[in-house]
C-alpha cells in the first residue's frame, strides 16, 4: 500500500477513536485537519483499510461503522435507537 498523508492521518485518527464512527462522522472529524479531504478518499481509503485487515467494518442496519481496534472485542447496539453504548 502506498503512503500518504491523508491515509495516515485517517487511519492515525481512527484508531485513537472508540466511538466506531460512520465515514461521513470521520470525514467531517478528518476536515479539521486536512480541509481538502473529500468524502469519496474516505471511503476509499476505509475500504482499503479493511480489505487489508487493519480495521473493522461494522454494519448496522443502512449504514457501517468502522473500528481501528482489529483486537478481538465485543460490539453490540440499541435496536431501537442504533446507536452503541460509547456513541
Amino acid at each position: 500500500m502506498r503512503r500518504s498523508q491523508p491515509r495516515e492521518v485517517l487511519l492515525e485518527e481512527l484508531r485513537k477513536l472508540k466511538s466506531h464512527p460512520r465515514g461521513d462522522e470521520l470525514y467531517h472529524l478528518m476536515r479539521q485537519k486536512l480541509p481538502r479531504l473529500s468524502l469519496g478518499t474516505v471511503y476509499r481509503n476505509l475500504d482499503l483499510f479493511r480489505r487489508q485487515g487493519m480495521v473493522l467494518e461494522l454494519g448496522c442496519g443502512d449504514f457501517n461503522r468502522y473500528d481501528g481496534d482489529t483486537s478481538p472485542h465485543s460490539h453490540f447496539f440499541c435496536r431501537g435507537c442504533g446507536r452503541s453504548p460509547r456513541s
